[in-house]
């Protein structure tokens, strides 16, 4: 990444020094909207990757209300493309914060809500519609080029082979893509439509000049999480476990990494896994202490709670939620996310697919109740001429 700002008529590109004066404040004054660029970006300038880029419209810099509707719209995003095969651009339009807050939950779920931006005016729409447009085209023709490039030099990455080698895969992988298509992560359904020509979601057909090779027709739905749910007062008996199970002194081991790779279908590297904040659960019975563990929960580089899974012959106990919620409050406590000096801004959330009941039945047990928020898709696009 440049040591200086640099930028072009539409966009600006922040460094690792300048990012927390005027980008991440703005995202925090639209919390909980820019939950997923927020973490991402506090996830970066605590660990800072020379081949990530943080970019904002121009017009970010002369924002100064607190209240989205009374500033012009404005889009910011991260961008690594180096990341390959995993998500590369998290991509956040104030538009968001805009949308009027609902809730729902399974019971109140007809299963068709798709989150847009209906209720905000068409020149809003249109604006924040060039916005996404002129990032995706930025991306292409600046920092595309560069990715290619050092694929071509023959350091490409390749895709762990491990787990299927050694036959442990039990979920189908998601299939791959290849650049200069991009994969878009945990994109507002709202932000995806404005990319559309008609009125559909499912059945949506994409602007001329944009192919989109994948995105979740059957989104995945937000949940999200105020401090004080996965927050305790006592550190040292947390999120108890039911007897015979405990938390491991670490979080995953290199050892397990494939035993966790092989229980998801989310391509993720070894090294993305072993460097998220994780909890792992073992099982301890008479004399006999399980040498895998038999559940685990990470808090991804977005800080959402991801990758929970419990063994099969141990579900029914409880132990997701407990250890979704202590995987939170690790992962939170941690230094790299919220804000020391306010308390309120240290959301966490998660992103469940749509159809997974068991999944949403235990967000809304872990959030008390509340439902989902907005909904999410994972996008493979690609910027033609």
């Amino acid at each position: 990444m440049a040591d200086q700002t640099k930028g072009n008529s539409d966009f600006i590109v922040f460094n690792h020094h300048n990012v927390t004066e005027k980008l991440i404040p703005a995202l925090e004054s639209h919390l909980p909207s820019s939950l997923p660029l927020l973490r991402r970006i506090q996830y970066d300038t605590a660990h800072p990757q020379q081949t990530a880029y943080y970019a904002a419209s121009a017009n970010i810099i002369t924002q100064s209300s607190n209240d989205p509707k009374n500033e012009e719209p404005w889009i910011a995003a991260y961008i690594n493309l180096f990341f390959g095969q995993e998500t590369q651009i998290w991509v956040y339009s104030s538009l968001e914060a805009e949308v009027s807050p609902v809730e729902h939950t399974i019971d109140g779920d007809d299963g068709e809500e798709i989150s847009d931006f209906s209720n905000i005016s068409p020149e809003r729409q249109d604006i924040a519609r060039e916005q996404i447009w002129n990032l995706l085209k930025f991306i292409r023709r600046e920092l595309m080029p560069e990715y290619i490039s050092h694929l071509s030099t023959g350091e490409k990455q390749q895709p762990s082979t491990a787990v299927l080698e050694q036959g442990l895969q039990k979920t189908k992988v998601i299939r791959q893509h290849y650049p200069p298509a991009i994969l878009l992560g945990s994109v507002h359904t709202g932000l995806l439509k404005l990319l559309t020509t008609n009125e559909s979601y499912v059945d949506a057909q994409f602007r001329p000049g944009l192919n989109v090779y994948r995105y979740d027709k059957l989104p995945y739905v937000k949940y999200i999480f105020a401090p004080a749910i996965f927050q305790t007062e006592n550190e040292e008996n947390s999120n108890p476990l039911p007897e015979g199970y405990y938390y491991g002194s670490e979080g995953l081991r290199a050892e397990h990494v494939d035993l966790v790779k092989s229980r998801t279908h989310i391509p993720r590297e070894r090294e993305t896994l072993l460097a998220m904040p994780s909890v792992v659960v073992y099982h301890h019975t008479g004399n006999t202490t399980s040498q895998d563990p038999v559940a685990w929960g990470f808090l991804a580089l977005d800080g959402s709670l991801a990758t929970l899974h419990v063994e099969p012959e141990h579900r029914g106990k409880g132990i997701a939620a407990t250890l979704s919620r202590e995987v939170m409050r690790r992962g939170m406590g941690g230094g790299v996310y919220g804000s020391s000096s306010k308390k309120e801004l240290g959301y966490a959330h998660a992103d469940v697919a749509r159809d997974n009941v068991a999944s949403r039945r235990v967000m809304e047990k872990v959030g008390r109740g509340k439902g989902w928020r907005w909904s999410v898709t994972w996008s493979v696009v690609e910027v033609v001429d």
